[in-house]
């Protein structure tokens, strides 16, 4: 141990052996000796390494500080691979330390610090900045995107206490009471420095602090050196230590990215008319200086405020004004997306903006630019218009981007649907506004906006919209939605494009059509449109996109004809898409954002996407339902038709399977529904299907079961026939009908389509009708097919062998059959009469 720390130490009142001395006695030479003794053995110990006793609290706090010190590394490198990792392990560390935390009083300053760092790397990183990253890199960085946002979520009391008093927020408890003691003690200017001194920031403390765990002892005299400071009255001293801790204020300060300089900053606004022309031309001049453009937001909200009652046309101006501003400021604040705050106050002017002009009656012709490098000095209608058109798109835009970035779990995703409801409602008014003017281009482009923001809309979400409209809690107006009736509104808009748009539109529109007229129960007129009018060699030369809102379409129609009870159409429009090599949710745009084709493709938003499982659930089903009986009919041909190989490859995994468990998931019921509906035993394969847990994602599905259950026991009807049609000579109509539950109607129609096709040999016993007698031949020609088949494959199987013994011995001619040999005796004969020699050739030459 140093001899300056152990003097260090004594002065601060520790005790220590008196050293020897003419004055000491025995008794008390005697026990210096002892201390010698053992500070000599200390002394030996220290010498491979000091031992410093550390409390819990320091220990802990000295690995934040670590983790933090090369956090800030990472931060500066921009390494966001790097910077994530130590993201974690930094909660790591945090959520070790919560015992520590609960007795100093919650989390430290120098944690809620870092955590305010990172957030304002992420909210300042621009869009070029992301493009320079490498992939690793890029892909760190979008999810520590997701995990500081939602993680500053849970500490955002703390965040803003940090912002509001980012000076004595680190403070402990015990500072806080001296300090408040010091202060009843000392009133006046005599106080003041010694405040100053304690409010010094805890991150330059800390450090200090810690300048005694250090192994190095000119390392730890600078701790005594610094305790002394405050004891000298030399004002440069303080001077400095003073800016030092006005330094790090200033850090804090600039993390409120929302910091409004009106409510720190007396301004004088003057209503005259000069000046707010003046302040107006100075404040279009400035747009894009980030430097005065909250003050000039503020500025022209209270003009706004203070014009709406006095003069709406100049109030109109700075409207225009202002929702350029806002947009500005927006996109510096989160340059991503949009937050809800700033786009609601964009929405709210885009719309008083609106109202001021259809229904105050305000005048475009006479408004102002403001703008000195604008030579009309003036609006026209058309540029009002298109104005109008132009804050919309980027209400739109912004708002598909949040949808895209947001997780749909979180309370803000149901906010911004909300938000999406009262965009619907905006581009209904302006729609109504283009019709007056008759802008056909701009009303099939406003009808398309329309139409996609309400056509995956189903009837559950219509009457629950309904509920809260008679109940006051909605605000969104019930003519969006024509009044609980969305077809019919679907449908005048479907008009206007088909009036007014181009072939691209048109073609979306009729997508959207068909898929909303399938989701609310009106399949035959869905298929009946999507027939005339869509081909899928016209999608096919489409782009990508357009091929995505076909198989959404395609989707769509296979849902409603099953909740129909159309089996054979659910199969026909959803086993193309399942056939597919592709992932489902590829097709459906459902999926991560990729670049294909050279344009990028964006994943639909989980309110709009559809579940993969319920689509799978449903072809299975329906490919069960026709499959089986189709093996039924004849299992030991393999030449007849397959109706779905996807199935059937289902079927041949479990059977290549030594031991089946018992069915848990969708496929595993699936596979047991269909053994049983195999042997005819209708009851316990709907039992099986009864407990699929999807049926619940299908609307009224109580309806569809009841048809799903007839379409089970009609299936069960058919196989039952032809599995034991050979271990009967006639059967009673009445014993079937009762067995299968059926009405005799329906059953006397599925025999007679059995006998009529060939798929069973039977008649009808004339006299009642009440007897299905089987024809006895059937046993023998099955016989003989089994024969035919058999002798087939041992013919092929013989081939197969000799062949295999000529590679291995050699070519004894086991394998050349009849036919070969007489092709080698043909190649003979030719080459022979190619060698003779032509007649009397030697006389010839004579």
């Amino acid at each position: 141990m140093s001899k300056f720390f152990q003097e260090e130490s004594n002065s601060e009142g520790e005790e220590e052996a008196p050293r020897g001395g003419p004055e000491v006695d025995a008794g008390q030479a005697s026990q210096a000796t002892r201390t010698r003794i053992i500070q000599g053995l200390i002394d030996s110990d220290d010498d491979e390494g000091q031992r410093v006793i550390v409390t819990e609290k320091e220990k802990r706090y000295t690995r934040l500080r670590e983790i933090i010190k090369e956090i800030k590394i990472k931060i500066k490198n921009q390494d966001f691979v790097t910077l994530l990792d130590k993201f974690e392990e930094l909660n790591k560390e945090v959520e070790k330390s919560a015992k520590v935390f609960e007795k100093e009083g919650g989390l430290p300053r120098f944690y809620i610090r870092i955590m305010c760092q990172i957030e304002v790397l992420i909210l300042q990183f621009t869009a070029e900045q992301k493009k320079k990253l490498g992939v690793n890199n890029s892909k760190a960085y979008n999810t520590l995107k997701q995990r500081i946002k939602k993680h500053n979520l849970t500490i955002k009391e703390k965040i803003d206490e940090f912002i509001n008093n980012p000076i004595t927020t680190d403070q402990s408890e015990d500072e806080r009471k001296k300090k408040v003691k010091a202060d009843k003690k000392q009133a006046g200017s005599d106080s003041e420095p010694e405040a100053q001194q304690k409010e010094e920031s805890s991150e330059s403390e800390d450090d200090d602090k810690y300048l005694l765990q250090s192994n190095d002892p000119m390392v730890r005299r600078r701790y005594w050196l610094k305790k002394k400071l405050p004891d000298k009255k030399d004002a440069k001293i303080e001077e400095i230590q003073q800016e030092k801790t006005n330094k790090k204020v200033t850090v804090d300060i600039d993390y409120d990215v929302k910091f409004d300089i009106a409510q720190n900053k007396e301004i004088h606004i003057d209503y005259d008319a000069e000046a707010v022309k003046k302040k107006l031309e100075q404040i279009v001049s400035s747009r894009g200086v980030q430097k005065n453009q909250v003050e000039n937001l503020y500025i022209c909200e209270k003009y706004i405020q203070y014009f709406i009652k006095e003069n709406l046309q100049r109030a109109v101006e700075i409207l225009l004004i202002t929702i350029s501003l806002q947009i500005d400021q927006a996109k510096q604040e989160a340059p991503f997306y949009f937050n809800r705050q700033s786009w609601l106050q964009i929405y709210q002017n885009t719309f008083l903006l609106y109202s001021l002009h259809q229904d105050k009656g305000v005048k475009v012709e006479k408004l102002h630019t403001y703008s000195k490098y604008d030579q009309e000095n003036s609006f026209s209608e058309f540029r009002f218009i298109s104005t109008l058109l132009v804050n919309f798109q980027t209400l739109e835009v912004e708002l598909n981007k949040a949808f895209q970035n947001v997780d749909y779990y979180t309370q803000e995703y149901a906010e911004r649907l909300s938000d999406l409801y009262q965009l619907t409602h905006l581009s209904q008014k302006l729609l109504e506004l283009l019709k007056i003017k008759n802008d056909t281009a701009n009303i099939a482009l406003m009808s398309f906006k329309q139409l996609e923001a309400i056509y995956y809309i189903g009837p559950a979400v219509i009457q629950k919209l309904l509920e809260l409209q008679t109940n006051k809690q909605a605000a969104t107006p019930l003519q969006i939605f024509g009044n609980g009736d969305i077809s019919s509104k679907i449908q005048s808009l479907v008009e206007n494009i088909l009036k007014y748009g181009d072939k691209e539109t048109i073609v979306k529109a009729t997508l959207y059509w068909v898929y909303n007229l399938a989701l609310n129960g009106k399949y035959e007129q869905a298929h009946e449109i999507f027939i005339s009018n869509i081909s899928y060699d016209q999608i096919s030369q489409m782009k990508t996109l357009i091929q995505l809102y076909y198989n959404r379409a395609l989707v769509q129609l296979g849902f409603g004809a099953f909740r129909q009870g159309l089996i054979f159409e659910t199969h026909l429009h959803l086993a193309d898409l399942l056939s597919r090599d592709k992932v489902l949710k590829d097709l459906l745009s459902q999926n991560y954002m990729k670049q294909v084709e050279g344009e990028y493709r964006y994943t639909v938003p989980y309110h709009m996407s559809i579940n993969v499982e319920t689509i799978e659930f449903v072809y299975l089903l329906a490919a069960m339902l026709l499959e089986v009986p189709n093996i039924n009919q004849d299992p030991f041909e393999d030449s007849h038709k397959i109706i779905s190989r996807k199935f059937r490859q289902l079927c041949q995994y479990y059977d290549s399977q030594t031991f089946n468990p018992q069915p848990e998931n969708m496929r595993d019921l699936i596979y047991a529904a269909s053994k049983e509906l195999a042997k005819g035993n209708w009851t316990k394969c709907w039992d099986l299907l009864k407990q699929i847990q999807l049926w619940t994602r299908i609307p009224s599905y109580e309806q569809v079961q009841q048809q799903i259950k007839e379409r089970v026991q009609e299936q069960a009807l058919k196989c039952y026939l032809y599995t034991f049609k050979n271990g009967f000579s006639n059967i009673s109509i009445d014993y079937l009908r009762e067995r299968f539950e059926l009405s005799e109607q329906v059953t006397k129609t599925i025999i007679y389509k059995m006998i009529y096709y060939g798929e069973i040999k039977a008649i009808i016993d004339n006299q009642d009708q009440s007897f299905l007698i089987f024809v006895n031949d059937d046993i023998s020609n099955q016989t003989k097919r089994l024969a035919s088949v058999l002798i087939e494959k041992l013919n092929q199987q013989c081939k197969n062998n000799e062949k295999l013994m000529d590679s291995k011995i050699g070519s004894f001619g086991i394998a050349v059959d009849k036919e070969s040999v007489d092709q080698i005796n043909k190649q003979k004969k030719k080459n022979v009469t190619k060698n003779k020699k032509p007649p009397n050739a030697t006389t010839k030459r004579k």
